[in-house]
Order: C-alpha cells, then structure tokens, then sequence
C-alpha cells in the first residue's frame, strides 16, 4: 500500500519507529503556538525487522476486580443471613494477610485452573513485533 507521497508501507513504518514518542514530546516543548509551514528533505537509514505474526491468550480474562465484588456480595449476603456483620474490602485484606498459606495456593490452583477455561476461548492473532535501527538525518544543501 503506498500513499500519496510513494512511501511504502515498509518506509513508512521506518520512519514511525524513527521518530519515536519520547523524541517528538521533546520536540514539541521546544515550539511556540503558531503555525508553521516547512518544506525540507530528509534521508532515513537503517533496518526495520519485522516479526512474524503469532496468537496470544489474552491475560486477565478473569476480572480479578470483578471476582472480588461478586466475592464480598455473596459473603455479605450469607453472613447477613446468619446475622452477622458485613464484610468489607478493608476487613477482607486484613484476613487475607493472615491467610494460612496452604489455603492462598489451593485457592490460586483453583482459580488458574478455571481461568484457565476463559483464555483457552480468547487466543488472538496478533501482529509480529517491529524493531527497527533507523537514523534520520538532514540532507545536505548543495
């Protein structure tokens, strides 16, 4: 795919990982508001490597955030039942603190094992990585 100015796409991704975010941040602390109108050339040497495309299980499909509301709704719900005081995020971590550790890693296993099950459903393809050595540079004026 090429654009107007007859860049490749591959020329285009070079110059993209020349200019690089941090690069153009420190540019722009350096301009003055106004408009500004440019005409210059520039020659970019260096290699792009482009990574083969690859499919990924996508991490924390299993709303930890959402596991624990769900778990201090449904603790709440049969503590009250029982006549008991409710149970808040604050009371929560102090009895997690002093969890007997044989208990945290049942708990883990069981919850690996059926998160497990969620991101088994969500492999995605995703793009090979970009690395690219690429200098950028003014040409000079005859």
């Amino acid at each position: 795919m090429s654009t107007a100015l007859t860049l490749t796409d591959i020329e285009l991704l070079a110059i993209t990982k020349a200019v690089a975010a941090k690069t153009l941040k420190t540019a722009r602390d350096g301009i003055e508001p106004g408009e500004y109108n440019l005409s210059f050339d520039a020659h970019f040497d260096g290699t792009v490597t482009v990574g083969a495309d690859y499919e990924q299980k996508i991490v924390n499909k299993a709303k930890p955030w959402a596991i624990i509301a769900v778990l201090l709704e449904e603790a709440n719900k049969a503590r009250s039942a029982a006549g008991q005081t409710g149970l808040d995020l604050s009371k929560l971590i102090a009895m997690a603190d002093a969890l007997d550790p044989s208990l945290e890693k049942a708990a883990k296993e069981e919850a690996e094992t059926q998160a497990a099950g969620l991101k088994a459903a969500t492999l995605t393809p995703c793009k090979g990585k970009v690395t690219a050595k690429v200098t950028a540079s003014p040409l000079e004026n005859d």
